[in-house]
């Protein structure tokens, strides 16, 4: 029977994939909420296959992919995530994932990307584009930063300063959940590590303009 891990910070969307993958005849192996959890889970009971949220809220589940395909070469990843733009595909794959579905693919398209990464193959799900390259970030960008929301480059930049959340949610009018939600992001679409790795991300841009705003102008004559 085929053994899978679910990796995904919400306990309602864990508990529907659980019931869903045992009525389909597959065993659940664990379960884990974050990115360390998904790693030891992983370590000790040795799935056949991982199915990976991208949105975790301590680190990037592209990065958690590359990390577990790492260790364990023999286990499939398969990606299931909100998040279906060409960029974010391409990139989940370069990690090592062996399919890709949305979370509002059908039950069945679920199961046949857990089967086809058992067998060896990679299957993108219905809806789910090509691959496709990322355009490249200007100097004083990160990679990704082009595809923020304005309301996620506001929360970039106040993790540039070190808030936590609860300070970014007052100054924003917004749910500590909410913020959470959106670090997530940022942290995906930066390709970051953690919030930390994205605040590193933009005050390293903010650096790059500073110097240039400070460096002496040459006029003409």
């Amino acid at each position: 029977m085929t053994r899978v891990v679910i990796v995904d910070d919400h306990p309602v969307f864990r508990r529907g994939l659980a019931a869903l993958l045992k009525a389909s005849g597959l065993q659940v192996a664990g379960e884990a909420a974050s990115a360390g959890e998904a790693v030891a889970v992983v370590d000790a009971v040795a799935p056949d296959v991982v199915l990976m949220d991208l949105g975790l809220p301590d680190m990037s589940g592209i990065t958690v992919t590359a990390q577990i395909t790492a260790r364990h070469p023999e286990v499939r990843v398969v990606v299931i995530t909100m998040y279906n733009d060409g960029v974010t595909v391409h990139r989940a794959l370069e990690a090592g994932a062996a399919g890709f579905v949305t979370k509002d693919a059908l039950p069945a398209q679920i199961v046949a990307a857990i089967r086809a990464a058992e067998s060896g193959a990679t299957m993108l799900g219905p809806g789910v584009p090509l691959p496709s390259l990322e355009a490249p970030a200007t100097d004083d960008e990160p990679p990704g930063y082009q595809s923020l929301t304005e309301r996620e480059r506001a929360i970039a930049h106040l993790l540039a300063q070190g808030l936590p959340n609860p300070i970014i949610a007052e100054r924003l009018g917004l749910s500590s959940k909410t913020v959470a939600n959106y670090v997530s992001n940022v942290v995906l679409k930066l390709q970051a590590e953690d919030r930390h790795d994205v605040a590193r991300l933009m005050r390293r841009g903010d650096e790059r303009r500073l110097g240039r705003t400070n460096a002496p102008q040459i006029g003409l004559p």
